[in-house]
């Protein structure tokens, strides 16, 4: 299972040095992961894990569209595990620099373990084909514009994921695979069309009934169950 491997993951970083940074991320994919997560017993026995999110809309948590308020329902629903922290974004903010300001303060130098769902477009977070967010090399997180509503969001920027330590990224569907097989046709480094170039390195999580996909290099694409 997808959400047994993310916690395993987890758990050997607990095990080498008693803490873990955990940043989670939006979207239908994610949330099927965080039911099936939230249902494994180890999960309310994490300690000293620090939870934050990878982007967020430009709305108050309780919104339906708030991947905060998302990850409550599903991921959280028995709450925040004992000694365990969670930082939202806080979307709410009208001024949506001063509010990624203040989460690129809070953000550790970098992320153990980031979560990330991908879109039909090949974005990630919420760094969109085209985006200038994606030029960003100081700036950890940026408020952005995106070509759906809620349009106004908070996102992390390339450096963010770069750090990382850990990538998991959900892709899940038909729709998905055909993204991934367009990134791998794609030659040279640019990562602007599509986003998700950026995170070829990492493990992507995909549903068994997808087509085979002939890989280059040593990219690892393992096929759990949700």
């Amino acid at each position: 299972m997808a959400a047994a491997l993310v916690q395993s993951r987890i758990d050997s970083i607990l095990q080498r040095q008693g803490r873990c940074s955990v940043m989670l991320t939006g979207g239908r994919s994610a949330e099927r992961l965080y039911v099936a997560w939230s249902k494994i017993p180890e999960l309310q026995l994490l300690k000293g894990v620090r939870f934050y999110f990878g982007d967020e809309r430009c709305v108050p948590a309780d919104h339906p569209q708030s991947n905060c308020g998302m990850a409550m329902r599903s991921l959280f629903q028995r709450g925040v595990p004992t000694g365990c922290s969670l930082y939202p974004m806080d979307g709410a903010d009208p001024d949506h620099g001063a509010a990624a300001r203040r989460y690129d303060e809070a953000l550790p130098e970098k992320m153990d373990v980031l979560l990330l769902g991908v879109g039909e477009d090949g974005h990630i977070a919420s760094l969109f084909p085209g985006s200038e967010a994606l030029h960003e090399t100081g700036r950890r997180v940026v408020p952005v514009i995106g070509p759906k509503v809620p349009r106004e969001r908070l996102t992390i920027t390339p450096p963010v994921i770069k750090q990382a330590g850990s990538i998991f990224v959900l892709a899940t569907g038909t729709a998905k695979a055909v993204v991934l097989s367009d990134l791998l046709a794609v030659r040279g480094d640019d990562v602007l069309t599509p986003p998700a170039r950026l995170v070829l390195h990492a493990t992507w999580l995909l549903d068994t009934a997808l087509p085979e996909i002939t890989l280059t290099g040593s990219q690892e694409l393992p096929c759990p169950r949700y």
